[in-house]
């Protein structure tokens, strides 16, 4: 099926939604007359965007996330300036419209600042759950009684069974 594209001044195109996420995308890249280093998404008339840029599938079928015959509307997602501690960070989803309704505007800059919430809470967790390793000044025998003086240890045989182990008849009987 089809979807209609729209952009810039009332400027509209169809897409057939039977390809990947990310044909899909690069043709509408090409079609906008933007870079394919650009990061872009659709949005639906309401403003709810389809956040295709964080798929780790891009190869799934447009299909399956499009609704057929319906108007989506191309933005650009602006993120922090390269070479600065904010990359990462999402500024903005603009949409690629002269003229954007103040309603999808601010449906926009809603989502936009939620990721961003969304993202610096997941690096203050992960930032968190790092630990620091912690060197011992003191070296505990391996045994109680032993030290390191007495040698390597020798381990005889695994100190599991294996599968074969326990399928292994006894040869001695």
């Amino acid at each position: 099926m089809f979807i209609i594209i729209k952009h810039g001044d009332n400027q509209q195109f169809l897409v057939n939604t039977n390809c990947s996420i990310l044909q899909l995308l690069l043709y509408t890249r090409r079609k906008v007359g933007l870079t394919k280093t650009d990061t872009i998404d659709l949005c639906d008339e309401a403003g709810t965007m389809k956040m295709f840029f964080l798929m780790k599938t891009p190869g799934e079928f447009a299909n399956k996330f499009l609704t057929p015959r319906n108007t989506y509307y191309v933005c650009k997602i602006e993120r922090g300036a390269p070479g600065t501690r904010l990359i990462h960070a999402y500024k903005a989803f603009v949409p690629m419209l002269k003229n954007p309704e103040p309603e999808l505007l601010d449906t926009l800059r809603t989502q936009c600042d939620i990721l961003e919430r969304n993202r610096v809470k997941m690096l203050k967790t992960q930032e968190a759950k790092k630990v620091t390793p912690v060197e011992s000044t003191v070296t505990l025998p391996s045994k109680p009684g032993r030290s390191d003086e007495d040698g390597p240890v020798v381990r005889r045989g695994p100190f599991y069974k294996t599968r074969a182990d326990f399928f292994r008849r006894d040869k001695h009987r």
